[in-house]
């Protein structure tokens, strides 16, 4: 990794006329790019391009890390104690005057409702079936037709 970056950044050449490679230094400083950008980095500044910035992630010398912060107020609503809000209007309420500084529970109108328990025969069918049971206890006998 690290001769490849120098070869490309034209610090080193290699030398092949002697049979055997030999690698020689090109310049005489080496400017480190790398080493700059990061050490900027550290103090703030981010003068970094797209690329550069991913080829870094690639070769795992930076590591972006996203921090996600929160800035909380009270509300209009805020109270230190729980109060609550009342469900039923009563006279009481309404004769002492109490119900202008309540606060009351907001009506769910879209709601469906307590269903019945369950279903209950018809009046006439009671009677009718109270009139069979005393004809029976009489001896009289009944024939589905």
């Amino acid at each position: 990794m690290g001769f490849s970056k120098a070869m490309s950044a034209g610090w080193v050449v290699m030398d092949k006329s002697s049979g055997q490679p030999i690698i020689k230094k090109k310049v005489d400083s080496i400017e480190d790019i790398v080493q700059q950008n990061l050490s900027q980095l550290l103090k703030g500044s981010d003068k970094m391009t797209d690329e550069q910035r991913q080829e870094y992630k690639k070769r795992k010398l930076l590591q972006e890390v996203v921090i996600k912060g929160f800035y909380l107020t009270k509300g209009p609503e805020f109270s230190v104690s729980i109060s609550k809000p009342e469900t039923d209007l009563t006279p009481e309420m309404i004769a002492q005057g109490t119900w202008k500084s309540k606060q009351f529970k907001d009506y769910n109108l879209g709601a469906l409702g307590v269903p019945p328990p369950c279903g209950h025969l018809h009046p006439l069918l009671k009677v009718r079936s109270e009139f069979r049971q005393i004809f029976l206890e009489m001896g009289y006998v009944f024939f589905n037709c």
